[in-house]
């Protein structure tokens, strides 16, 4: 086996005018050294992600004329060992012509900018709008306008485990097989095809047990470099991703600016919202990753779980110089829902209506459901106002509001704050032109000793797969969980499927196990009947066994199964109208995904709709910035709860990432697109210490959409923490008066945003 390693550009954007590798080659040790045009013999252009009218660049694995973000790979090598090929990448020359760059979402897009692609004659990848409603008509009418615009920064998932591959191509059967850290082997199957231009049958993804996926491993673009240098060298090659490189050209998300405007009527009910998202998604959101998709449902979801009369809504996706842009446990709903819940915060004390009052006046009643939103999704079901009375209750919203008021009086430093937030999590997504499609495969099998199988293209990536799948077969199959394995992650074994993203395990993936194991249920109960020479209806499984009506006969599963597939065998005891007694195989769609425009030129692209409050407590230190987490409390309602102890897990895990996003983590890209903070001692994560204990509690509304009324909830945690950090801030600072307008909140930050506070200058003596 060979080891892998990748020569970086030092440049955020610049051509490449020269590249002397001779001395990395006469290395001893060195088995291949390719740089970009040398790899054009064996690859070609990264495949599309996605593609839904958008500027697709041709762009490869590694660098060929022009580098277009700092840590692009520009060199390949292959050495006897990782020391070897770092090694070797200190003896490669290459000269570099540095070129403008340019990093900010606005001033990519402004005239005169630096242009990444020349020939698209500017820098946006994709552009889309809509309207729906009298407009123009309802902010003319309005009582009130409010205007606002919201920006977030650029952070992403980081997981513990960096990406990870390791290709071999055997040249005798022409076969390449590809060990890699993926959420969607069939996916990144797809995609090393597509790049190689080889038989998708020839290629293997095989991914193993996952070390955090968030969104984060859903593409190919570095995981084809190893499978490069095998082809080059016919040896095995390993890559492992260091946490420097991760950092660099890892997966990056958010990083988008929102204008808002909303009209409101004098008794604080939403009447119109014109919305413009400005959206970065670095070098590339097609073909890296499909970072440019996001803004789109994001324009969709806006929205959120309130009524309204008239919207409008738009966004340009800009590429700068900086990573590739792709998902991480959200992509597009949370940027849908952090504006539009700071915004209701603000609407509301400009209005001088409480936070809970406005929104309890504006919320899609419980009754209402299923609700078409205004945007065009078909919103399934729910109970947002009882989500919010039972937070209330959870986070002793009152209580805490009266120790504001004692304890906000001027004369500490430490003032307290809570803010809380709503949330719709949109999940199971089924979008058009991209990978990110619309279907589940699942195969159900009854072994000869009994046991059940169960054959599925989705991945566990810690989510629970493997417990949650048990759980349902062995509900639907009257046996228990120890008799079901469940078999995923090798793409020679299982069906093509899509993988876990957008929360789609409880609602696609869920949905067709449940119904492949009916299907199982009812053959093997005509097979028992059949045997028994009785009426089917009279025959059901339960307790691991097939049971006539009152119990006379019974026979359990090892013992139907051993007939079946061995004495006396399937042809003497299976009727002929049963045609496959010993597995089904079932194929789950969305019934009210649709991708056919309606009058409006509306589609659905989400099949379930989750949904939640949550609220934190803050103490902010006026003197120094500090802030302090002192309680949280999440309601959540994922329709029908499989395994209550993985919801919560979900809800503990995704919750801390959000506090993450909102106090500390981000990445610094200076005007030349410069990465300053590359390793995690300035790229900082919330530690166990700076997060209380959270609390949790659930309303249930199931899905009529879903075989068990499931909806996903993978996401939903961690888009909520942003905005109601926000407004615990800013609830805190209200004597200040002071908006918060900039991300992560930092001390420096927060001490900032005090400055501009005539009161809080007076206070501390401090100049403007």
């Amino acid at each position: 086996m060979l080891h892998a390693a990748m020569l970086r550009s030092p440049h955020a954007h610049a051509r490449i005018k020269s590249i002397d590798v001779a001395r990395a080659r006469a290395m001893p040790g060195v088995h291949a050294v390719l740089t970009g045009e040398d790899a054009k013999q064996y690859w070609g252009p990264l495949p599309p992600t996605i593609d839904i009218g958008m500027k697709v660049p041709t762009v490869y694995g590694l660098a060929t004329e022009k580098v277009y973000y700092m840590g692009e790979p520009v060199v390949a090598v292959a050495a006897d060992s990782r020391y070897l090929a770092e090694d070797a990448l200190e003896l490669i020359d290459v000269e570099y012509e540095p070129l403008p760059a340019v990093t900010d979402t606005e001033a990519a897009l402004a005239p005169g900018a630096p242009l990444l692609y020349p020939d698209w004659g500017d820098n946006v990848q994709c552009e889309w709008g809509m309207a729906v409603g009298p407009v123009d008509e309802v902010f003319a009418q309005a009582a009130h306008v409010f205007d606002y615009r919201i920006p977030q920064h650029r952070y992403s998932g980081v997981s513990l485990e960096g990406r990870a591959a390791l290709a071999q191509f055997d040249a005798y059967s022409r076969k390449l097989t590809l060990h890699c850290s993926t959420q969607s082997p069939n996916l990144v199957r797809t995609l090393v095809a597509q790049t190689f231009n080889f038989p998708e049958h020839d290629v293997q993804v095989i991914a193993p047990d996952i070390g955090g996926g968030y969104g984060n491993k859903l593409q190919a673009d570095a995981e084809v470099i190893p499978c490069l240098l095998s082809l080059a060298t016919g040896r095995p090659v390993k890559w492992t991703e260091s946490r420097q490189e991760n950092l660099l050209s890892g997966m990056q998300c958010r990083d988008y600016v929102w204008y808002l405007r909303v009209a409101v009527s004098r008794d604080g009910i939403l009447q119109g919202l014109d919305a413009k998202v400005y959206g970065n998604v670095g070098c590339d959101g097609t073909c890296h990753a499909a970072g440019a998709g996001k803004f789109l449902v994001a324009c969709g979801y806006v929205p959120g779980p309130y009524k309204w009369q008239a919207f409008k809504v738009s966004t340009k996706v800009a590429v700068s110089n900086k990573a590739p842009s792709g998902a991480y446990r959200g992509y597009g709903k949370d940027i849908a829902n952090f504006p539009l819940e700071v915004a209701m915060n603000r609407m509301a004390d400009a209005l001088g209506i409480s936070p809970v009052e406005f929104r309890r006046r504006n919320f899609i009643g419980r009754d209402e459901f299923p609700y078409q939103q205004i945007s065009g999704p078909i919103y399934d079901s729910g109970d947002y106002a009882l989500c919010l009375s039972k937070l209330l209750d959870l986070v002793d919203y009152d209580g805490v509001k009266r120790r504001q008021a004692r304890q906000n009086d001027g004369t500490g430093s430490r003032y307290l704050g809570i803010g809380l937030a709503s949330m719709l999590e949109p999940s199971g997504g089924a979008v058009p032109n991209c990978i990110f499609n619309s279907y589940e495969v699942a195969t159900v099998r009854l072994m000869p000793e009994g046991g059940i199988l169960v054959l599925t293209g989705h991945q566990d990536i810690g989510q629970g797969t493997e417990t949650t799948l048990c759980q349902v077969v062995a509900d639907e199959l009257g046996c228990t969980p120890d008799d079901v394995r469940i078999i995923y992650g090798d793409t020679n074994a299982v069906p093509y499927g899509m993988g876990p993203w957008s929360s789609r395990g409880a609602t696609f993936n869920v949905s067709c196990v449940a119904e492949a194991a009916r299907t199982l249920k009812r053959n093997l109960i005509e097979v028992a009947a059949h045997l028994w020479q009785c009426e089917a209806t009279g025959v059901d499984i339960a307790g691991g066994a097939i049971a006539e009506a009152g119990g006379e006969r019974t026979l359990t599963l090892k013992a139907l199964g051993n007939q079946l597939h061995l004495w006396p065998g399937a042809f003497g005891i299976v009727p002929k109208h049963v045609t496959n007694p010993f597995e089904a195989t079932h194929y789950w769609t969305s019934p009210i995904a649709s991708w056919a425009p309606d009058e409006l030129g509306r589609i659905r692209l989400y099949s379930t709709h989750p949904s939640g409050s949550s609220a934190i407590v803050v103490e902010v230190d006026a003197e120094t910035g500090k802030i302090e987490v002192k309680d949280i409390a999440i309601v959540d309602d994922c329709g029908v709860i499989i395994n209550p102890m993985i919801v919560e897990g979900q809800l503990h895990g995704g919750y801390v990432q959000g506090i993450g996003g909102a106090l500390l983590e981000e990445f610094h890209y200076d005007e030349r697109g410069q990465l300053w903070n590359t390793d995690l001692t300035s790229y900082l994560h919330p530690l166990a210490t700076d997060v209380p204990a959270i609390k949790c509690d659930h309303v249930i509304s199931p899905s009529p959409y879903t075989a068990l009324g499931t909806k996903g909830m993978g996401e939903g945690s961690a888009i909520m923490p942003v905005a109601v950090m926000v407004n615990a801030v800013e609830d805190a600072l209200r004597p200040f008066g002071v908006r918060v307008s900039e991300l992560p909140l930092t001390p420096e930050r927060v001490i900032a945003l005090l400055r501009t506070s005539p009161r809080w200058r007076e206070m501390y003596g401090a100049p403007a």
